[in-house]
């Protein structure tokens, strides 16, 4: 009976790190995510976005990413065909230990709130806004950059993947081998091994709109004899190998409306441990409906994996929002607002509910 015992991992002593199910876990930059998705994203795994129509969120989740591992002094790998990663780490938001405009009105309303109804101060406070107690990983201000000198003192690899792809082996398209040999070269060094003891740290990859039409445009011929899906669901599984037993997360969005066959991001869900999909308001008739007037979109949570864990994690609640402040990114629980709003429907409501010897006036216009 004494056989079981409890051994200490060396990955609980890396910056910026905890342990879960004894897996390595860091930030993803967001409080909230990290609430929403069981504490953050574990060591080996990916965790895929899938994009808003123009991708302007999908684009903030992935520097705050790579800035809460500038933060950890973490290493990190930025790929992209869309766009240079040069230009991507000059703009990670900086680190924050100040509480925000919305954090402190907040707390001067909480003493000085107004009693209304003392039998409702013994009730439960409703939790909308996920995270913002939380000690692990740290807050951001996305009006403020990190300075040049702090870029350069980080251990950052770019990986621009332009049309000159070269060797494609088993890919009909060379980018895909380009980038899966590029990580696999990253990862493989000595440092980001499960089994090192020492001098161990996290490689945090980003790879940004895998799979965009500039992916497509490397080959027209991938379209006709469909072989871009099989591509995108070959590289997928590919990482998910590569990556499992080291101090590595992917971090990846995916431009998932613009697929024609919706059968390929369910296919990559397989290889995916954590998925989320982002869907924005700007654009569509909900932008100016006044139920979703405090939110920019809504926050899909597509798949959670059970990593050394028989059962996956239950978010508090799958109907969530977000919105993007002048200073941060929250997520929270979808609140709809009641109707306040004096419309023809509910004049019609007030006339019908007044009694007749009342002379049929509304509601409103009866002076008691």
């Amino acid at each position: 009976m004494s056989s079981f015992h409890k051994t200490s991992d060396s990955r609980a002593t890396i910056s910026g790190t905890k342990v879960k199910n004894n897996l390595p876990i860091v930030s993803s930059g967001i409080p909230s995510l990290d609430h929403v998705i069981g504490g953050g994203l574990p060591a080996g795994s990916i965790f895929a976005v899938e994009e808003d129509v123009l991708a302007n969120y999908s684009r903030i989740l992935i520097k705050y990413f790579l800035a809460e591992g500038v933060a950890c002094k973490h290493d990190l790998f930025v790929a992209s065909a869309d766009e240079n990663p040069e230009d991507i780490v000059k703009e990670l938001p900086l680190p924050t230990t100040i509480p925000q405009d919305d954090e402190v009105k907040a707390m001067a309303v909480d003493v000085n709130k107004m009693k209304i109804a003392w039998r409702y101060e013994g009730l439960t406070q409703v939790e909308s806004s996920f995270g913002s107690s939380t000690s692990f990983g740290h807050h951001f201000d996305l009006s403020k950059h990190i300075d040049t000198d702090t870029i350069k003192s980080c251990n950052i690899n770019d990986c621009k993947l332009d049309m000159d792809s070269g060797d494609s082996k088993g890919f009909k398209n060379g980018l895909y081998y380009k980038l899966l040999t590029s990580i696999k070269d990253a990862v493989s060094k000595e440092e980001y091994k499960s089994s090192v003891k020492k001098n161990s740290n996290v490689l945090r990859i980003s790879i940004q709109s895998l799979g965009s039409p500039v992916w497509m445009a490397m080959d027209c011929e991938q379209e006709q004899d469909g072989s871009f899906g099989q591509d995108l669901i070959k590289f997928m599984y590919c990482l998910r190998v590569i990556l499992r037993d080291t101090n590595a997360i992917a971090f990846v969005t995916i431009p998932s409306h613009l697929f024609d066959d919706d059968h390929i991001m369910n296919r990559l869900l397989y290889s995916i441990d954590n998925a989320v999909r982002i869907e924005s308001f700007a654009g569509s008739s909900r932008e100016t409906n006044p139920v979703y007037k405090d939110y920019h979109g809504l926050f899909h949570i597509s798949k959670l994996s059970a990593l050394y864990s028989l059962v996956p994690f239950v978010p508090p609640s799958l109907d969530l929002a977000f919105k993007l402040k002048r200073k941060k990114f929250v997520i929270e629980k979808l609140h709809l607002p009641p109707e306040l709003q004096e419309t023809k429907e509910r004049e019609q409501d007030d006339i019908t509910s007044v009694p007749v010897n009342c002379g049929g006036f509304k509601k409103k216009d009866i002076d008691f």
